[in-house]
């Protein structure tokens, strides 16, 4: 009978073992699907990888070195020190070991967030100076292209605050597996990985890596999301990850035909732009139909603030109204905007305070 245990066991160890093999197949192959099918990365290119020290941005940067050769990149590693925690100067140097040892070129920037924190959110004041050292990085080393370690779970629960939050079909989209900013193209190549693989991944390759002790405490929204929130969604449908992520890339495909769509009719109905207003074909505009208008008017308002911003639902009604219903010569009063029937045309300008 121990005999037939002891070969149960060998069985089930040899199993895991094959289990454990594939999970890190998969965890590469995924990275390099990603790679290919949202057209990442490029021979030669120059990539600046962030990388703070934790397990996704440490499975991201060893990912990157096993195709460093085939695809002949040059990549530098670039990390920023918060101040917030203790632990914050050993991540860095943790990170600064790892790439000598790797043989990546290391660079790096200290400032203390605490002491730029306005008391909006600490946690956005992070990310802002976050996002300024990497554009730094990407003008001094002159680099287009910079890799951050977002992962599969990172895009549903950032779904789920916009949805809290309050967002429309652009927000649906989660993080995007490559977007740009000012001038920056941003890649994501573990977007279609879950944490735990990762996870899994460095401990199968005996992978070292720092602990963020923070995100694992209920004082932030996003941990509220990965702690509470989704443990019971998961009671509903124990698959709400995969349902939410592929929600997100519909989405996505959906914004992009609209946003296409939309783009063409702006550029057709837009006569004169300045500095501070636009000007919209009125009576071009009033043929087409609300939802075309609806898209019409945010994009409009975006490429001219640069955002929609403080830009509600009930502020987009109100314009289409004006369309529609009232007089000429009637205007309305938007947040640092303001929208008039002017003659043959529809005048969006920023307020004089908002310049």
């Amino acid at each position: 009978m121990s005999g037939e245990r002891a070969d149960k066991t060998s069985f089930l160890n040899k199993l895991q073992t094959t289990n454990n093999k594939l999970l890190i197949n998969m965890v590469e192959e995924r990275f390099l699907e990603a790679v290919e099918k949202y057209e990442l990365v490029k021979r030669k290119d120059k990539i600046i990888l962030g990388v703070s020290g934790g397990p996704d941005s440490v499975c991201m940067l060893h990912l990157f070195c096993n195709i460093k050769t085939r695809f002949n990149l040059n990549l530098i590693c670039a990390h920023f020190n918060h101040c917030l925690r203790k632990e914050a100067d050993s991540e860095e140097e943790f990170v600064r070991d790892l790439c000598k040892e790797l043989k990546i070129r290391f660079v790096s920037d200290k400032k203390n967030v605490e002491k730029f924190f306005r008391g909006d959110s600490l946690e956005q004041t992070a990310r802002n100076l976050r996002l300024d050292f990497f554009l730094k990085c990407a003008r001094q080393f002159k680099i287009k292209k910079l890799a951050v370690a977002h992962n599969k779970d990172d895009v549903v629960e950032t779904m789920l605050m916009r949805i809290i939050r309050g967002t429309a079909l652009k927000g649906l989209r989660g993080i995007l597996p490559k977007s740009k900013f000012r001038g920056v193209t941003f890649i994501r190549p573990l977007i279609e990985t879950r944490k735990k693989e990762v996870l899994k991944w460095l401990s199968e390759n005996s992978v070292s890596y720092r602990i963020d002790k923070t995100n694992f405490e209920n004082k932030f929204f996003r941990n509220k999301i990965r702690l509470k929130l989704l443990p019971l969604l998961k009671q509903f449908n124990p698959n709400i990850t995969g349902s939410l992520f592929n929600l997100s890339r519909v989405t996505s495909l959906d914004y992009e035909f609209i946003y296409n769509f939309a783009r063409e009719k702006f550029n057709q109905l837009k006569k004169r732009q300045g500095k501070d207003y636009v000007k919209l074909d009125l009576e071009t505009i009033k043929k087409f139909s609300r939802p075309i208008v609806f898209n019409v008017l945010r994009l409009a308002i975006e490429e001219l603030k640069g955002d929609t911003r403080r830009l509600e639902l009930k502020h987009i009604e109100q314009a289409l109204d004006l369309i529609y219903r009232k007089c000429p010569l009637s205007k309305i009063d938007l947040p640092g905007l303001e929208i008039r029937k002017e003659d043959e045309w529809l005048v969006i300008g920023l307020c004089r305070n908002s310049l």
